[in-house]
């Protein structure tokens, strides 16, 4: 082997192992490098957050309007009802703040209608910002939202909430959280005084819950708290489903069927 071609291999073989050490340090370094995390509708946590305001049909003369607060670790509604909300609908509504940007983009100049943002079709404002629910996006089933001057396209999984009745936030159990019931009053024919009858309302749970309406009450039924406090039902049908009005709170509660039977002894 000639001197020239021993030198040629030798050179070759430096350049491959710079080569092999340079792809190792580029996969270290880029190993080192910190993640760019995708981009978030809002940098607001959960536990930021102490107001939400809906606004349906922003646009129009009378919007309706959903408010909600937070007191410690539990929300309320305050209007259009005011009661305790349901934390798992309260949950879904926050999954908002966990959704990546698609796609974004400056609005200044974009003709919004065409992506159903003007005048919108639902905003839902966290504190003190502000998103406007436009259209769907037909091809990758994301939406069309307005915030802060961008058009951002976003998956979200809260439209059908925020555009559904207010009552569905309500809370179903008619007990508050963290409160006990101590006595209950029952209308006449019924037995308040049977086994079981305050732990059966303590447990109560609605299957939905509407906005009352003005019906005929059948006859009270007053629960006393731990607190001292009352919560004041009527009753306005036992034939099939159980409802049970809260008429302060303007609020009625569609119980099973199966339940009043616990709740409502015959004597």
């Amino acid at each position: 082997m000639s001197n020239t071609t021993h030198t040629r291999r030798l050179w070759l073989n430096l350049a491959l192992l710079l080569l092999v050490g340079g792809l190792g340090a580029l996969v270290w370094w880029q190993s080192n490098q910190p993640q760019k995390m995708p981009e978030t509708l809002l940098t607001l946590t959960r536990a930021d957050i102490t107001r939400v305001e809906i606004v349906r049909e922003p646009g129009s003369a009378k919007p309706d309007m959903i408010r909600l607060e937070r007191t410690g670790e539990r929300w309320r509604m305050l209007e259009p009802k005011q009661g305790a909300t349901n934390p798992v609908r309260i949950s879904q509504l926050f999954t908002l703040l966990d959704e990546t940007v698609a796609a974004s983009y400056d609005a200044a100049g974009k003709d919004l209608k065409q992506y159903g943002l003007e005048p919108g079709a639902v905003s839902v404002k966290f504190n003190d910002q502000t998103l406007l629910f436009g259209a769907e996006n037909s091809l990758s089933r994301t939406r069309y939202l307005l915030h802060a001057g961008k058009i951002q396209l976003v998956s979200e999984a809260v439209f059908g909430l925020l555009t559904g009745e207010a009552t569905a936030l309500l809370a179903n159990k008619l007990i508050p959280e963290g409160r006990s019931v101590k006595a209950v009053s029952l209308p006449d024919g019924f037995n308040a005084k049977a086994a079981g009858v305050i732990q059966s309302w303590q447990s109560a749970d609605a299957l939905r819950v509407e906005a009352y309406e003005g019906e005929v009450s059948k006859g009270k039924v007053i629960l006393t708290l731990d607190d001292d406090s009352q919560i004041v039902l009527d009753l306005l049908s036992n034939n099939g489903e159980l409802v049970l009005a809260n008429i302060v709170s303007g609020i009625r509660y569609i119980m099973a069927e199966t339940q009043w039977r616990y709740l409502l002894p015959i004597k």
